[in-house]
């Protein structure tokens, strides 16, 4: 399906409106992206426990720790870790 749309100003935003054919619900989040001479609209996909999990396990560099950790327990174990790594005087 293709059809023509134009954008208009708004503030100081361009905005274009989009079919409802095309089954965006307002408030959704989409991703905006640009490749050559096209704009590529996805919508986000919400993130499974499991994903949000192995996600945060690689940017963590490794750490294992225990889940349902207060923040304040997490700093401690983190502080605990880091004075552990640094040089004897």
């Amino acid at each position: 399906m293709i059809q023509t749309v134009t954008a208009f100003q708004l503030g100081t935003s361009t905005v274009v409106t989009l079919p409802k054919k095309l089954g965006i619900r307002p408030g959704q989040s989409l991703k905006v992206s640009r490749f050559k001479d096209k704009i590529v609209l996805k919508p986000e996909k919400k993130m499974t426990n499991e994903e949000i999990s192995k996600l945060v396990k690689r940017l963590s560099g490794g750490l294992n720790l225990k889940k349902n950790l207060t923040p304040e327990e997490i700093n401690k174990e983190l502080d605990r870790r880091y004075e552990d790594m640094l040089p004897r005087l």
